[in-house]
């Protein structure tokens, strides 16, 4: 970028202030040969910024005035005042924020324009003065030398010394001041200068393209007569915005052969283009939400249904929610509450910034959505707009360059084209933030031991020691890294390297309440979801997971549409069959792919299932809701396969590398009682095996896949009712509810076969049901028949939905 000399600074900033987004055309007595292209490695321009009164506008508004002095590390601007106008001539889409110790008066064009000729008239005096020109050629041949600029080019602006403002309620945090070159004053002043060196004749094939562009071409009549530099980069930021003005004007200077002023502005405003060009590819990827399996056409835009979990800085509690409709787990750890934006804010006591962050969570409880809409905020500038860049690195896509050896640079740019040689990020003054999103899925080692720790982001090196290096900040120190991930994978980073964990808990009965309302059109719709969620006490409870609040409202709104849907409360049956299967084709998504291929279950994939729930079984029969890796090599299978199959269960301790040591869970207690129950109602319905009947009468059992279904429930029943905590409550109730038609539907072409008989005598199931109710027995286990009559009556007409 040309340097401004001293009297061309105070030219351009006394003439109009850059921060007024009105309307203002110059006079017709300007004289055109301050247009003029000059000569090429011009450093200094000659534009005339002052005007006459603007026939559009009545009260004008002058900002900061500047005075330019050179010292030995080159010029820079110190602002002085500025002078506050009306804000109805201020429409634009990206304002600039005055400070209101800076406001002054209001003047009218008149008086305003009489001070202006009388500041700008000494100054053009001491321009002739042969001591200012003398500085001046001094200043020329410094800008000459060659420096290592990080290929861009910035103009130095004193910072302010007062800390900044606290940011408002929401806001996010604020490390820095904006940094001046994604300021406004910065980018119009590089827009005029380029544009104040096109003759009119170029000027006239400027406008000429800018007509092609849909936003100009319904507003052309206002800049069809505009011939000043000024003007014109004024009028496109009020019609596109900032970020949109300084690309179509870098794009039409290469277009009508201006390719030196392109360049020039393209230096000049590198950060400021970059940004425009990351929050376009960021709109394109993160604004649009794919709940449950990604499904052409099925997408919403994030913030017309996402509701914020409740984040919390983790402490000693066990990430599973164990409450059930049996037990209450009371809850006596106190944990801090966080919101998502503010997870890199130093608590009051904490001094050190945070740079590494940490996010965990149980499957389902809405990592990546939360990662998707921190970055959606951030680019709709309503939070964390400390950070100048956002790079999202999702851990899936890492691996597409595995074996080869790249640059850091290099390897942004694999993933954002837009981001080629961005040197800059290296600077103290670049505060970035790198989000390794689903670590769980990286199939690198993280080697942190071996691994050498690079410094500099043009060293060439495999992608596991570039990750190891940022995760660690050798490289980058000044940037800022949030990793997500499940909690079975976060060991994967050693603790000392992690600033800050933070846990995802899921939604609390306000939060559900806000979703179910909000992700619908109609909001009485929601609600009536709502109130039938709340008639099912499970269900309430399951819901603290937003994938199940998401299945229970999809299901909840098709069936609405029946007028009688809703007299009775549903099965709950039916909807933790749809989650087993929805989650495993998530699995099935994140670890193979999304192509048909990948997508088709496997003999491994069912027997997996099948045996999950023999070790969900045995779970309930010895009162524990944990398992080892002992338990699960004694169902024949191995750690590989829970890794790969994550989705249903979480790991909730690993004091060491012992293996034996390693605990895990199913994400919810219910989930393990409905795995224990599909098992057993699979192992009588494939192949006739009763499980409650004892090893030794097992010769008794016959081969006939076609029993009376009476002879599983009857000992299951009677076992429930002789429990005395009513552990076996919900698994009954699951048991029952698998064997109506349209929940054992949902099993077909899965863990049974397509073409299977229908269950018999379920009318003997309802007459020992009822028959043990008139018995005298506990409240709870009398409450809980009655529950499995429901699964039994509203399962009968429910039909299967996927």
């Amino acid at each position: 970028m040309s340097e401004f000399s001293d009297s061309e600074v105070d030219r351009i900033m006394t003439g109009r202030p850059p921060s007024s987004y009105g309307s203002m055309h110059s006079s017709d007595d300007e004289d055109d040969d301050d247009f003029e292209e000059p000569p090429l490695k011009q450093p200094e321009t000659r534009v005339r910024l002052y005007r006459s009164e603007s026939p559009e506008t009545a009260i004008t508004e002058r900002t900061q005035t500047h005075q330019s002095s050179i010292y030995q590390g080159g010029p820079y601007l110190r602002p002085q005042s500025i002078v506050h106008k009306d804000a109805s001539s201020a429409r634009h889409e990206e304002p600039m924020t005055l400070d209101q110790s800076e406001v002054q008066s209001v003047r009218t064009d008149r008086a305003l324009n009489e001070e202006m000729e009388m500041e700008v008239q000494p100054q053009r005096d001491q321009q002739e003065q042969p001591k200012e020109s003398a500085a001046m050629e001094v200043q020329e041949e410094r800008s000459e030398e060659p420096i290592d600029d990080f290929d861009e080019v910035v103009v130095h602006f004193d910072e302010p010394k007062e800390p900044p403002p606290p940011p408002p309620e929401g806001a996010g945090l604020q490390f820095l001041h904006r940094h001046n070159s994604l300021t406004l004053r910065h980018v119009l002043r590089s827009m005029v200068n380029s544009l104040s060196q096109l003759r009119p004749s170029e000027m006239a094939y400027y406008k000429r393209g800018l007509n092609f562009h849909s936003k100009f071409k319904k507003n052309y009549s206002k800049i069809a007569d505009i011939n000043d530099a000024l003007d014109m980069a004024d009028k496109m930021i009020e019609i596109c915005g900032l970020g949109e003005a300084l690309h179509h004007t870098v794009r039409n200077l290469d277009n009508i052969g201006k390719e030196a002023l392109s360049k020039s502005l393209r230096k000049t405003c590198r950060r400021a283009l970059l940004l425009y060009d990351l929050k376009i590819c960021h709109d394109r990827r993160y604004y649009s939400l794919y709940e449950g399996r990604c499904r052409p056409g099925q997408q919403r835009y994030i913030s017309d249904v996402y509701v914020e979990p409740v984040t919390v800085i983790r402490g000693r509690r066990d990430p599973v929610n164990l409450e059930n409709e049996v037990q209450n787990i009371p809850y006596t750890i106190e944990e801090t509450t966080i919101r998502a934006a503010d997870i890199f804010c130093p608590l009051p006591p904490e001094q050190k910034p945070i740079r590494t962050v940490m996010m965990t969570g149980v499957p389902a409880c809405g990592l990546s959505v939360a990662v998707n809409k921190f970055i959606v905020d951030w680019m709709e500038e309503k939070t964390n707009q400390d950070f100048q860049f956002v790079f999202p690195l999702p851990a899936k896509e890492l691996h597409y360059s595995k074996g080869r050896d790249l640059s850091f640079l290099e390897e942004i740019t694999c993933h954002f084209s837009e981001c080629e040689d961005i040197r800059f990020i290296e600077k103290e003054d670049c505060l970035c933030l790198f989000i390794i999103d689903a670590l769980e899925v990286c199939r690198h080692p993280l080697d942190f031991e071996n691994n050498e720790s690079l410094t500099s982001v043009r060293t060439k090196a495999k992608i596991d020691v570039l990750l190891t290096s940022l995760i660690k900040g050798t490289l980058l120190p000044n940037a800022r890294v949030w990793i997500t991930s499940h909690v079975s994978a976060a060991h994967r980073i050693p603790s000392n390297l992690i600033d800050r964990y933070v846990e995802l808990r899921g939604f609390t009965d306000a939060k559900k309440e806000e979703y179910f309302t909000k992700r619908t059109t109609e909001p009485e719709l929601g609600r009536m979801v709502f109130n039938q969620m709340k008639r099912s006490k499970a269900l309430e409870i399951i819901c603290h997971l937003p994938l199940f609040s998401w299945m229970v409202s999809f299901l909840f709104e098709r069936g609405f549409q029946d007028p009688d849907y809703g007299k009775h409360p549903p099965g709950i049956t039916a909807f933790y069959s749809q989650y087993i299967v929805v989650q495993m084709n998530r699995t099935f998504e994140k670890y193979r792919g999304c192509n048909v291929e990948a997508q088709k279950w496997t003999d491994e994939d069912k027997t997996f299932l099948d045996m999950m729930g023999k070790m969900a079984y045995r779970m309930i029969q010895e009162g524990r809701d944990w398992f080892n890796l002992e338990d699960l090599t004694s169902v024949n299978l191995t750690y590989e396969d829970l890794r790969t199959r994550e989705e249903l269960t979480t790991e909730v301790s690993r004091t060491s590398d012992d293996k034996s040591t390693w605990i895990f869970k199913f994400v919810h207690v219910t989930i393990q009682d409905y795995m224990a129950a599909m098992h057993v109602f699979v192992a009588f319905r494939k192949h006739a095996k009763n499980l409650f009947i004892s090893t030794q009468m097992s010769w008794l059992q016959g081969t006939n896949k076609d029993r009376p279904v009476i002879e599983l429930y009857r000992p299951a029943i009677d076992r429930m009712l002789a429990s005395p905590n009513g552990h076996l409550d919900m698994f009954v109730r699951f048991l029952i509810g698998l064997v109506t038609p349209g929940t054992e539907d949902n099993l077909r072409g899965y863990l049974l076969n397509h073409r299977h008989p229908k269950a018999k005598g379920t009318e003997d199931l309802v007459k020992y049901i009822n028959k043990k109710m008139k018995e005298n027995i506990h409240p709870d286990r009398y409450r809980n028949l009655e529950l499995c009559l429901v699964e039994l009556e509203e399962g009968k007409d429910q039909e299967p939905r996927r």
